[in-house]
């Protein structure tokens, strides 16, 4: 495995959450899976996770700032598709110039950190009744080869 299929990987893992963000209408932004963030505060602290990561290696590169409260879902994918880029040149010089953690550990905590969040925002839709129709809209998420 090469840094090719890595940026691949994390390609698929922001059109995942591209098409999550797509499920949400603006209707359903405020929803909470019980307590804790909002779904569009969900989204936001993905994009600032990602900013933070960006900026410890990129200092002078200018990221997303969005506030969570108020954040339109137009914002949310122009920083998701941003970030998305920002981040593989994170990757890219992490395989360069390893740090304190392998390229492979920071990756994969990463991703479970997307991933965590995008199944807070799941659990939020489906705890509210705002679920998608469609049984399988959420398999199509597992279907990586039409990503």
């Amino acid at each position: 495995m090469g840094i090719d299929d890595l940026l691949e990987a994390w390609r698929v893992n922001n059109v995942v959450t591209l098409e999550l963000l797509d499920m949400c209408p603006e209707s359903t932004m405020e929803l909470k899976p019980g307590k804790g963030k909002t779904i569009r505060s969900n989204f936001v602290h993905i994009i600032w996770v990602r900013s933070e990561l960006i900026k410890e290696k990129f200092p002078k590169t200018g990221v997303a700032k969005l506030d969570w409260k108020t954040a339109t879902r137009k914002e949310i994918r122009e920083a998701l598709v941003k970030t998305e880029g920002q981040m593989q040149d994170v990757f890219r010089r992490r395989f360069e110039k390893p740090s304190k953690f392998s390229l492979m550990t920071f990756f994969a905590h990463v991703i479970a950190h997307e991933a965590n969040h995008r199944g807070q925002i799941e659990i939020a839709l489906r705890l509210n009744d705002a679920e998608p129709a469609g049984e399988m809209v959420w398999y199509t998420w597992w279907d990586w080869a039409k990503k």
